[in-house]
């Protein structure tokens, strides 16, 4: 945002210069820039949260004569005096008042249209705008001064007044530029009997556009939902200076200053006759007042400063102090409680001449939780069984907003997206098999077998009462209730028998994170993913942790998905602390053919259960298949041996070994490489 220093300095009069002003306002306020000339330039975010106070020279201005400790001339505090104790032949009707918080309109005669004085199109021109005529000028430099954006209306094109109203569905507007949109019914207009007039917070439109030939105006100072404005300003493609200030959720308290000072200029420069405002407001912002406790100020600043100064300081910003109560000047929507007041003082202060010293407070030992640990877990256990994780988006598109049974994550539909980034990811996932059949879908093309699994959060509607049928389950309204999210697990597998595998990993994790007590009945879900009568519930007690079902579009494919937390809610395994052994290990390999067949965990429980005393831990270091071993694979096994009483012996060892290699010759029909 671009400012006139001399226009600043004739509000804050004082002997400093631009370079003084740029440098205490990046010490005291906001970062501020020097780009030559008449030109100081202060960055939209910056002050994102004072906008309503400070995107206006009038703003900069004050904060200059705090810093600078000169006298603030306010032009606002001038009031007009109508020249006409009516209200002129128009009215105004607010049709949308959730959406228009404030409107005021003043009906002007005796126009001149004509070019506006040197001054005015200097100051146009150092902040970016371009000189039109006399009017749209004093409207484009008043939204400059105050920061409330105005517009004019030709009055002789308004026909039965103003509404403030939505726009028909399909309905089109010409702006004064031109160019030609098409609006829908969630955008707001300012319209007459017969057209749209104006984009609401946007642009004007050309029906009503101020002509040479223009002598009467319906001026406009308004107030709009900065939420509304910000969508439409976004759907349309179009982004003016005003949508930009009612997008930082403007005051209402700015509309009377913007729309007093622009009758003012516009009597001084056009000699306007002025009619009385119609002014609506639907409801009115209310006073804050905030306790001044200078003991709890001096301690969130870390310093003593004194009753007098601190008050200078907030009566200079605008603010009122009675007794020990602070009014909140209106503009300052962004102070709200004692800290607010502290950091105005704070700053003023200067910042950097604040003591700095460590924070105390009580340390505590980190502990991770009980989420953390399973987590962690489950990654350790599908890895090492021959799993990929992956990371998908968690948006999703409406068609693949379907729902996994809500007795288990209770979960009514799906949240849809205010500010989607494309209509493939309108919708907050509120499950993970969608992107893990995708996983393997686009996997299958290189692999004969996909293994993929994610921990993720879901998220939806809780639901507020049990579905009536299982096909509404799978459907998704968008509708906003109350939002929950989750932690889910979801595994998925594409190969022959991948439901059977699938219910045997169920079976190995929940056995490994001390998950004793669960079992999986049919589960009679019908949904566009799964197969019809083709899935399982994963259940302990009576609690629901998830369901495991066969992909309906993805063949051999199997799917999975457990709710997390409610597992870490579950799991009863007790834990204990096991020291490490004072004896050394010996390891030794094994390499052995086998059918292919035969499964590598079965190999693995085999040799546990053969040699139970000594055997630590056994694991697959070597997998290889090739046309010369026909129907067999290699494999090569480490198994380590370890006695928690004494040193094993090689001898023991040896004798170990030969036990196992005669259980793998005689059970799995192995031979020994």
């Amino acid at each position: 945002m671009k400012f006139s220093f001399n226009l600043i300095k004739k509000f804050a009069p004082g002997k400093y210069n631009k370079p003084s002003l740029v440098e205490a306002l990046n010490t005291y306020s906001f970062e501020a820039v020097d780009l030559g000339g008449d030109i100081i330039e202060v960055p939209n975010p910056a002050i994102t949260s004072r906008f309503s106070s400070v995107a206006s020279h009038l703003g900069i201005a004050r904060e200059a004569s705090v810093i600078f400790g000169t006298k603030f001339i306010d032009p606002t505090n001038q009031k007009i005096k109508p020249d006409f104790k009516n209200k002129g032949v128009f009215g105004v009707n607010i049709k949308e008042k959730k959406l228009c918080s404030r409107y005021s309109a003043t009906y002007v005669t005796n126009i001149k249209i004509e070019q506006s004085p040197s001054w005015l199109r200097d100051i146009l021109e150092t902040c970016g705008l371009r000189s039109i005529n006399n009017v749209v000028d004093i409207m484009n430099y008043v939204m400059l001064e105050t920061g409330q954006p105005l517009h004019a209306f030709d009055a002789d094109k308004v026909v039965g007044g103003l509404i403030v109203r939505k726009a028909k569905n399909k309905e089109k507007i010409e702006t004064i530029d031109g160019s030609e949109f098409t609006l829908d019914e969630n955008i707001l207009v300012i319209a007459d009997k017969d057209y749209p007039l104006a984009i609401a917070g946007i642009k004007g439109g050309k029906h009503a556009e101020v002509s040479l030939k223009t002598d009467k105006l319906l001026i406009e100072s308004a107030n709009f939902d900065s939420m509304n404005i910000y969508q439409s300003s976004k759907n349309l493609n179009l982004r003016t200076d005003a949508s930009v200030s009612f997008s930082h959720n403007l005051t209402p308290e700015l509309v009377e200053m913007g729309m007093n000072r622009a009758l003012i200029l516009l009597k001084e420069i056009c000699g306007a006759k002025i009619y009385e405002t119609e002014d609506f407001y639907v409801k009115k912002q209310l006073k804050k007042v905030i306790k001044f406790d200078l003991a709890k100020i001096e301690k969130i600043i870390g310093i003593k400063i004194k009753k007098t100064e601190a008050e200078k300081i907030l009566s200079k910003l605008g603010f009122t102090i009675f007794k020990n109560l602070v009014t909140v000047p209106p503009l300052r929507n962004d102070v709200n409680i004692i800290e607010d007041l502290a950091e105005e003082i704070a700053r003023f202060k200067n910042f950097n001449e604040l003591p700095v010293m460590s924070p105390r407070v009580c340390l505590e030992i980190s502990e991770d939780t009980e989420l953390v640990i399973i987590k962690d877990r489950i990654r350790e256990y599908l890895v090492a069984t021959g799993y990929s994780e992956t990371y998908n988006y968690s948006f999703i598109s409406q068609e693949k907003s379907i729902l996994p049974p809500s007795e288990i994550f209770e979960i009514k539909n799906a949240i849809k997206l205010l500010n989607p980034l494309s209509a493939d990811f309108s919708y907050l996932r509120n499950s993970l098999a969608q992107y893990l059949e995708k996983n393997l879908n686009d996997n299958s093309r290189f692999y004969n077998s996909v293994r993929v699994f994610e921990i993720g959060k879901i998220f939806g509607n809780a639901s507020s009462k049990k579905a009536k049928s299982r096909s509404e389950l799978c459907s998704a309204t968008g509708e906003s209730l109350n939002l929950i999210e989750k932690t889910i697990l979801g595994i998925a597998i594409q190969d022959k028998n991948s439901f059977l595998e699938l219910k045997g990993v169920v079976d190995g994790l929940l056995g490994s994170l001390g998950l004793v007590d669960w079992f999986m009945p049919n589960l009679s879900l019908k949904c566009s993913l799964l197969e019809d009568n083709a899935s399982l519930e994963i259940k302990t007690g009576s609690q629901s942790l998830g369901y495991a079902g066969i992909l309906k579009n993805t063949k051999n494919g199997s799917v999975l998905e457990i709710d997390l937390d409610k597992l870490a809610n579950s799991i009863t395994e007790e834990k204990e602390y096991e020291p490490l052994s004072r004896f050394p290990s010996i390891n030794r390999d094994i390499s052995i053919l086998v059918s292919k067949k035969t499964r590598v965990g079965d190999i693995l429980n085999l040799i546990q259960r053969t040699s139970i005393q000594y055997v630590n831990d056994v694991d697959l270091m070597d997998f290889y298949e090739d046309e010369k071993f026909g129907d067999n694979k290699s494999l090569t096994f480490r198994i380590v041996f370890q006695d928690n009483s004494r040193t094993l012996t090689d001898q023991e060892v040896d004798r170990e070994v030969q036990k196992i290699i005669k259980v793998l010759i005689t059970d799995v029909n192995a031979e020994v490489r």
